[in-house]
């Protein structure tokens, strides 16, 4: 076998939960050059995994976090693509657990996570990539407005821009600069004829998520040929476990077996209690905000996009508030 491709990961905001340890060890034990990049000491990388200064790659100011929800993906999504364009690492996300060797020869290494949607958790592009040039040039506009949007979200964000509110790219819509600017460009340059199908990276869908955490599943019959990766889709996966789980896969699940397999010690390095939404306008418990919020949205004046950036929380929350008006409105009059 050739030598392996070298691994890249990033981790922003202190100790690695079990669930990246594991991820990471992953890729270790099967024989990849593993770095983990960082802006600041991290007090529990699991054994076999490098370390390096994030900042050789890309500035940590200003930290790019998503307007709504206060994660730093969108930074990690600019990380990522400075990272390609300056080595020939293949980047995974943290919570991307290494099936079997990526043994690719080909530089271009990435997948469809579902019809029409290629997810960057995997994504090896070589330097002189069209993809990447694009996208590097794209997001030098901060405020750029996506070609691949709708055209009713188009003109939305033009009339924000025409009367000097620009959008700026922290207050688009969750996964603006991830998985649907690298899936549009990489259409744009015909270099998608490389992504590899659902089951490479994919083989459990976002929707089926908990199924690698409960025994009754075997998703490994679901796997192909093609299974290289297994993404565990943390920023929903990991507050199932924390808070219904006692933070660990259930015994004879998926997970549970890798934990085993590559010695983890979830106990050692538990998954903390996400945080709520410190972002919101207002504190989302407050009901003159929820009645607000659900007043907005009966009104129609403006699309479920932009309530999100106005008030800053996600539409389930806005669809909630609405609903529950339109339910206790007979009491009203």
């Amino acid at each position: 076998m050739s030598e392996l491709p070298e691994i890249a990961s990033l981790w922003i905001g202190g100790r690695l939960s079990w669930l990246e340890q594991l991820c990471l060890k992953s890729f270790a034990d099967a024989g990849h050059h593993t770095t983990l990049y960082s802006y600041e000491p991290i007090p529990n990388v699991p054994e076999g995994v490098h370390t390096a200064d994030a900042a050789d790659i890309y500035p940590a100011e200003p930290m790019l976090r998503h307007a709504r929800t206060g994660s730093p993906a969108i930074h990690a999504d600019m990380w990522r693509l400075n990272l390609l364009k300056q080595t020939d690492k293949i980047w995974v996300d943290a919570d991307m657990y290494c099936y079997r060797p990526f043994d690719y020869t080909s530089p271009f290494v990435f997948g469809w996570e579902k019809e029409g949607l290629v997810c960057n958790a995997v994504l090896g592009l070589p330097r002189d990539s069209k993809t990447l040039d694009a996208l590097l040039e794209f997001f030098k506009d901060e405020y750029a407005i996506a070609p691949w949007f709708k055209d009713w979200q188009i003109k939305e964000l033009e009339a924000e821009r025409d009367a000097g509110r620009p959008v700026h790219m922290t207050a688009q819509n969750w996964g603006f600069t991830g998985p649907a600017s690298v899936t549009h460009f990489l259409i744009e340059t015909g270099e998608i004829e490389h992504a590899w199908p659902e089951p490479a990276f994919y083989p459990v869908s976002f929707p089926d998520r908990n199924h690698m955490i409960q025994s009754r599943f075997n998703v490994e019959e679901r796997f192909t040929e093609d299974t290289r990766g297994v993404h565990f889709w943390a920023r929903r996966m990991k507050p199932r476990l924390e808070e219904k789980e006692n933070n660990t896969p259930r015994r004879g699940s998926f997970m549970h077996g890798l934990i085993a397999k590559h010695e983890i010690d979830p106990a050692a390095a538990p998954i903390p209690a996400k945080k709520p939404n410190a972002n919101a306008k207002a504190p989302v418990d407050d009901p003159k905000f929820q009645a607000e919020i659900g007043l907005a949205a009966l009104k129609g004046d403006a699309s479920m996009d932009k309530l999100c950036r106005d008030f800053l929380v996600d539409k389930q929350f806005i669809k909630k508030c609405r609903d529950t008006i339109k339910a206790n409105a007979v009491k009203l009059f």
